[in-house]
């Protein structure tokens, strides 16, 4: 099987697995210099004795682990109340996108939150979890079997994953061989906000976050909970969850300059001001 992962340049691609048997996936430039081929043969009416010839080398290591990192701030007022602030820390690649920049966010966060003058109420419990791209592993699952009383008390859940990769998009100009290359704007591409209980004052807060940050939130309101955030389902409480898929997701192409460093800080600015709101709403704003 061969995928033709029409993105720019001829970046690797990690998704499309389990096809079935050997799965071979092409970059942009690559799937197009193919399907060129093809369609030529076709047209010499030589298509059937077309032959490809692939090799693939691997390595394959074993006896790894990972584990979850974990830190706390208590609360002045409300310890036995948390609140859980989580972005996993493995990638695939370089990562910079997925999960790099939510990683970043949750450590300036913790920062923030550790060195502010006036503390938070409730208690803040930071996750760099581990194990999301790893098959068998779940870094939030574990995490709630290994700290039962930190979960117990949880009065929400918010996941930070990959929220400030740069905008792609087509190029104007086309190159010779007819493939459009793209290019990355000064904005961030979209990003989605879940609110797994659709609770109308956590749903007002991303809506006040676009007025006052300029946030690129999607415009619908959405209950997705996926990525890291379905490892706290069984909390029963709102877990939030930030998250993009722009192009370059799950490529070799998530480097360090498609992240946008504005973006990193407008949602690192949100993200504070959404978690002061919710450090001091009641129980039955947050779950009705």
């Amino acid at each position: 099987m061969i995928n033709v992962i029409d993105l720019p340049g001829n970046e690797r691609a990690r998704d499309f697995s389990n096809c079935g048997g050997p799965c071979f996936n092409l970059g942009g430039r690559d799937g197009r210099f193919l399907e060129t081929v093809m369609d030529r043969a076709a047209e010499a009416g030589a298509l059937d004795r077309m032959r490809i010839r692939m090799s693939l080398e691997t390595t394959r290591r074993s006896g790894l682990s990972a584990h979850n990192a974990i830190a706390v701030i208590p609360g002045s007022e409300r310890p036995d109340e948390t609140i859980i602030i989580n972005a996993h820390a493995d990638a695939w690649f370089d990562g910079a996108g997925d999960n790099g920049d939510g990683l970043a966010v949750l450590v300036g966060l913790a920062r923030h939150f550790a060195t502010e003058a006036d503390p938070p109420r409730r208690t803040l419990v930071f996750v760099a979890s581990a194990g999301h791209h790893s098959p068998g592993m779940n870094g939030p699952r574990n995490f709630v079997a290994m700290n039962p009383t930190f979960a117990e008390s949880a009065v929400l859940a918010l996941n930070i994953e990959h929220v400030a990769q740069r905008n792609l998009s087509p190029a104007r100009s086309v190159a010779d061989d007819g493939y459009r290359e793209f290019v990355a704007d000064a904005g961030e591409a979209p990003i989605v906000a879940g609110v797994s209980n659709e609770a109308p004052f956590l749903e007002n807060l991303f809506r006040r976050g676009v007025e006052r940050y300029g946030t690129n939130f999607v415009s619908g309101p959405s209950t997705m909970a996926s990525g890291e955030g379905g490892g706290y389902r069984s909390l029963e409480v709102a877990i939030v969850t930030t998250m993009q898929a722009p192009p370059l997701y799950h490529t070799s192409g998530e480097v360090p300059e498609v992240i946008s460093v504005p973006g990193l800080e407008r949602m690192a600015r949100f993200l504070a001001f959404f978690l002061k709101q919710v450090d001091v709403a009641p129980w039955e704003q947050l779950n009705p």
